[in-house]
């Protein structure tokens, strides 16, 4: 508490008695010499009331930033100036300002802007000033009048500005007399008045026997200094801490330790420092026996079987228990004082365990997160992280706690999993970067670099048959010469087919071989336009198909022995199948290039590519979904939590490659329109659309601008409502606005409409205006934005088939405006 000494709160009479002085409004004596004190510009200018004061004129001697920035002007251009200059665009009751106004508690309006208003409140001192406090009447409490009490009761600057008593005002005396908090006032390094609590506290009776005395009799040799620094800079005006611990002697000898609080005020006229204390010796004591409990805590904490790491809130490690020691090689002393990225944690692995611990804060508790850490060796071992938030009484966070437990054995079965789910992302990566590129040795690279990833591979072959000539024609090969991968140059290069060949076996057959050899043979025997001084122990050849023809064969290689099995086999024939129908679409597309009244049936052929590929990447998820079902309901119960979620992760893999297997139908059914073209009432089907994506629109409450008197639309109604719905969830999907805004209007020419959709999201560069359009082009990642990138896709096929054009208009940041024009019949 602050003790504000009034010149007419209490005065002694001669006999010893107290009684009230006169009532003035006069405070403390306030002259110039005062206001140029730091102590006292530095509180007024940081005082967060907006306050003037003026002379008997009504010019503006000081004026505080508060007061500057609610007014909106320059302090310098404030000082020595009228009052009613300054406040020149403020009214009262309609009224221009004046001195002769400004008393008492008025609102002035602002002549020009009627929601600001501000509530003033003067003051007279002494010296012929006075103070004027401002205040927004926004921010003002909801009784008003009970807000101005307090003001008056303390007010912002009470060691330099002390008020006359009124009938509202509290007995200050009472008060410090009654406080809870021992405080005394110091005067010149003596205790001029101190209340019964700072008696009590130090052991004496009454403050008979403190008053007069040096406050550095009370204070502990260790305490003079830090104490006498602080008594120091309070009297210069200057910052001290708002709490400091100190100890001071009690009356018997013993020491106490306080909390204290030391501000700056006037006591009869004189500067002098209120000092409040507080008895925190069993706060110390606390504090000791919490020192006293480590050792135990740290015997808990090393006779843990997991690895234990704890680290403040920025991620900086504060200590590690035995284990982690034994487990990473890292000692203590490496560990402590670490800080993010940690020696280990791999550098691929630090982006998602920063995000770990941001989702940290939101969960105090985060569980079972799988991560590689590296030894001090540089050996990789696979751990499951589990981190606590702890927080102290109040709820804040303090620290967090990672405990990890090798989890390496469980790491290799889940892989185990994950591989068979990455075969299947293989297939759909396949599929979508086929789909871009119509040349024939292209398509050969693009599948060797999906195979790597796969399928061990030293030699690769992709060769066109031509059932015609009977030979085969090279279209990529990948071999190993002196230790290095190169691709041959064997382009165009043709062999008749020679019977005795694997090649030519399968090609016949119309089944894979595999064949696995104890050792490489010394020269090739089955590699028209391999390596010719070398052959493979491990060998895989399939056939590929289109339309029921064999077009060519591929084979994938290896100089180890026995490192294939049939699931290698299985998965290559799925490859194969895809790759068979891209290289014929290929070599249809280079053959009729120049001959445009063949572009329909490319089209066709493209449209059955797609749906061929649909189903035949719908075979392999179907056995695994089926199995994973199988398991599920049989084998559930054998496995723990962790083994459910493994299931349930294959499960969702399943369900998000049936829905880029549907988006790939849909795609290719819209072929040419089959359905007749109607006049569509647009501004209904718009309402139809927004209805069925009312769900998304109220979750993230959007505002939807639905432009009156749409033209209608000459089109069939199935594929211009997928159109909308695309484009209208787009533009709710890609919106990092906290409220996303939809504008959807249309102008109408002699020939066409041009309908737009325009959003406040998050933008698209210029470069990607053009590749939005194309399958499967996405700019995030999956864990950003769901999807699979094929409806715009969609949207611009169908926009073409109605013989329109759709383009797009975007600043990163800030919207995308989408425009397609239908054109009128």
């Amino acid at each position: 508490m602050r003790l504000r000494p009034k010149q007419n709160a209490l005065r002694r009479r001669p006999d010893g008695r107290s009684k009230k002085s006169p009532r003035s409004v006069s405070g403390a004596t306030i002259d110039g010499s005062l206001l140029s004190t730091p102590a006292f510009s530095g509180a007024f200018d940081k005082a967060k009331e907006g306050m003037l004061i003026l002379d008997r004129k009504g010019r503006c001697r000081e004026v505080n930033r508060a007061a500057a920035k609610m007014l909106g002007l320059r302090k310098n251009l404030m000082r020595n100036k009228p009052i009613d200059i300054i406040l020149a665009k403020y009214t009262v009751a309609g009224r221009p300002v004046t001195v002769e106004a400004l008393k008492g508690e008025l609102l002035l309006v602002h002549e020009a802007k009627a929601k600001i208003a501000i509530r003033t409140r003067a003051v007279d001192f002494s010296g012929g000033l006075s103070l004027l406090v401002l205040r927004r009447k926004d921010r003002l409490p909801a009784r008003e009048s009970e807000a101005w009490k307090v003001d008056r009761a303390s007010l912002v600057l009470p060691e330099f500005f002390p008020l006359p008593p009124s009938e509202e005002e509290p007995d200050f005396r009472s008060l410090f007399q009654h406080s809870p908090y021992g405080t005394c006032i110091l005067q010149n390094n003596s205790i001029v008045v101190a209340n019964p609590m700072f008696c009590k506290l130090l052991g004496y009776r009454a403050s008979d026997e403190i008053v007069g005395k040096e406050i550095r009799q009370f204070l502990d040799g260790g305490s003079h200094m830090l104490f006498s620094l602080l008594q120091q800079r309070a009297f210069r005006g200057e910052t001290i801490p708002a709490r400091f611990e100190i100890r001071m002697l009690r009356e018997n000898g013993t020491t106490i330790d306080v909390e204290s609080t030391m501000s700056l005020s006037l006591y009869r006229d004189a500067p002098a420092l209120n000092l409040s204390i507080n008895d925190v010796t069993d706060r110390k004591e606390l504090e000791r026996r919490l020192t006293d409990s480590e050792g135990l805590l740290r015997n808990v904490i090393n006779s843990m079987v997991d690895a234990l790491v704890i680290t403040d809130l920025q991620g900086k490690v504060l200590d590690v228990n035995d284990e982690f020691e034994r487990f990473t090689g890292f000692s203590r002393r490496d560990a402590f004082g670490v800080e993010i990225p940690y020696p280990w944690v791999p550098e691929e692995d630090l982006r998602s365990y920063i995000g770990w611990l941001e989702k940290l804060r939101e969960n105090n508790v985060l569980r079972d997160f799988d991560i590689t850490w590296l030894r001090k060796s540089g050996e990789r071992i696979a751990v499951s992280l589990n981190t606590t938030m702890l927080r102290n009484s109040a709820g804040d966070p303090v620290l967090m706690v990672n405990i990890a437990r090798d989890i390496t054995e469980r790491q290799t079965s889940r892989e185990k999993l994950s591989r068979q789910v990455r075969r299947l992302q293989v297939l759909y990566e396949l599929s979508r970067a086929l789909t871009e590129t119509f040349d024939t040795r292209e398509i050969a690279r693009i599948t060797f670099q999906q195979i790597e990833k796969v399928i061990p591979v030293d030699a690769f072959f992709i060769d066109r048959f031509d059932e015609k000539r009977n030979l085969l024609r090279a279209i990529y090969n990948v071999d190993v010469f002196e230790g290095k991968r190169i691709e041959s140059d064997a382009r165009g290069a043709e062999v008749p087919l020679d019977e005795r060949t694997a090649s030519a076996k399968v090609i016949r057959d119309r089944k894979p071989l595999l064949e696995l050899r104890p050792e490489a043979p010394s020269g090739p025997v089955y590699v028209p336009f391999g390596n010719p001084n070398r052959g493979a122990a491990s060998l895989m050849f399939v056939p590929m198909f289109s339309r029921d023809r064999t077009i060519g064969v591929m084979s994938v290689q290896s100089y180890e022995p026995n490192i294939y099995s049939n699931d290698h086999l299985t998965l290559l024939e799925s490859i194969a199948n895809v790759v068979g129908i891209a290289i014929e679409k290929a070599i249809l597309y280079q053959e009729t290039i120049t001959k445009s009244q063949e572009i329909e049936a490319r089209n066709k052929e493209l449209d059955d590519f797609t749906y061929v590929v649909s189903h035949d990447l719908k075979e392999p998820l179907i056995s695994v979904e089926g199995y994973t079902k199988i398991i599920r309901h049989e084998y559930l119960n054998l496995f723990d939590e962790a083994g459910r979620e493994y299931l349930q992760s294959v499960m969702d893999s399943c369900i998000h490659m049936k829905r880029l297997i549907d988006e790939l139908l849909q795609l290719s059914r819209i072929a040419k329109l089959s359905e007749k073209k109607a006049k569509i009432d647009s501004a209904k089907l718009i309402h139809d659309v927004l209805e069925e994506l009312q769900f998304s629109i109220r979750e993230r409450k959007a505002e939807i601008v639905l432009q009156q008197d749409l033209p209608p639309i000459d089109g069939v109604d199935t594929y211009m409502r997928i159109v909308f719905r695309n484009l209208l969830s787009n533009a709710l999907k890609f919106c990092d606005k906290p409220q996303p805004r939809i504008e959807i209007g249309a102008s109408a020419t002699e020939d066409e409409v041009v309908y737009f959709i325009k959003d406040n999201g998050i933008g698209i560069e210029p470069e990607y205006f053009e590749k939005i359009f194309m399958i499967f082009q996405r700019l995030h990642k999956k864990d950003e934005y769901e999807g699979a990138g094929a409806g715009l896709t969609i949207v611009k096929k169908i926009v073409a088939s109605h013989g329109g054009r759709i383009w797009v208009d975007s600043v990163r940041g800030q919207g995308s405006t989408f425009y397609f024009t239908i054109p009128v019949s």
